[in-house]
């Protein structure tokens, strides 16, 4: 497969971001191809989990795109690290604007595949997004953050918007969460070994972030998705009870979800068997909606 450096806009704010896209083996530029665009776990950059699935998608004959989001990685935006749940679905339309504007991409045949917070963040886009014609969902973690594990990263909220009036007045400093401590054994394994540490992954995001993350109920807002969907979560993942209640929102019966036996939530990033075991479903899912 051929990788390409690319650069595009998202237009809402301005910014650039940078992508790498995906070619298949034997790509012939007279041929229109079926897209997918993938996004990745909260403050992760495009080398990371995501890539992993997009390496299997251009296998199977897809154009995939992964890109770093608006103040992550080598994207614009400041301040960086700020984990934006509208910011992240304005930076999908701007992929989707991206791949749309490729000649050899079937604009009737674009897929959306998220992972962990970016399940979450692609299934609204699939909700919102009208040219994403499906959406696969990798262990997403985020139904409604407020009754999460998550909520033990974040401070206090009256502490925090403190920080941030103090700092929009020019009197202080950002504060940070520390968003994947050492301490998280399983979330410890995966980003800071070999597996998906990155010299631009950071696990410090701009505390104000809790402010709109408390607020996003991924829940509520499927109740409008029309799209075909599926959902991939783990037997083990101290996820799978939002990924169950963001399944179980969708309206429609053009939905599945599949548990993949004795995998954990980090497992599903991309430890064999069980991205392999991932694959069984997600091909024939795009196979069959795009």
């Amino acid at each position: 497969m051929e990788t390409q450096k690319v650069v595009f806009l998202n237009k809402q704010l301005n910014t650039r971001l940078a992508g790498l896209l995906r070619l298949p083996e034997g790509f012939n530029l007279s041929r229109n191809y079926p897209a997918v665009v993938l996004t990745g776990p909260m403050l992760s950059v495009k080398e990371q989990a995501q890539s992993v699935y997009a390496e299997r998608l251009t296998a199977a004959g897809y154009v995939t795109l992964v890109f770093d989001g608006t103040y992550f990685g080598e994207s614009e935006g400041v301040p960086r690290g700020q984990e934006l749940p509208d910011v992240k679905e304005s930076d999908i339309e701007g992929a989707v604007d991206f791949l749309t504007g490729l000649p050899y991409v079937d604009n009737n045949r674009i897929g959306g595949l998220g992972i962990c917070g970016s399940g979450s963040y692609m299934s609204v886009a699939g909700v919102k997004e009208p040219r994403l014609k499906a959406v696969v969902a990798i262990v997403p973690a985020i139904s409604d953050i407020s009754t999460s594990p998550m909520m033990g990263f974040f401070k206090p909220e009256s502490e925090v918007k403190a920080a941030k009036e103090a700092y929009d007045a020019g009197k202080g400093d950002l504060m940070y969460l520390n968003f994947m401590p050492r301490a998280f054994d399983e979330g410890a394994a995966y980003y800071y070994s070999a597996r998906g540490t990155h010299p631009r992954w950071s696990n410090q995001v701009v505390a104000w972030s809790q402010l709109e993350l408390v607020k996003y109920n991924v829940t509520n807002i499927m109740k409008d998705m029309k799209k075909a969907y599926c959902v991939i979560s783990a037997e083990n993942a101290w996820s799978r009870p939002s990924s169950q209640e963001i399944y179980d929102a969708v309206p429609h019966s053009n939905k599945e979800m599949h548990i993949i036996p004795e995998a954990s939530h980090f497992d599903m990033y991309d430890l064999a068997p069980f991205v392999s075991e991932a694959f069984d479903y997600i091909i024939p899912f795009f196979e069959k909606n795009l």
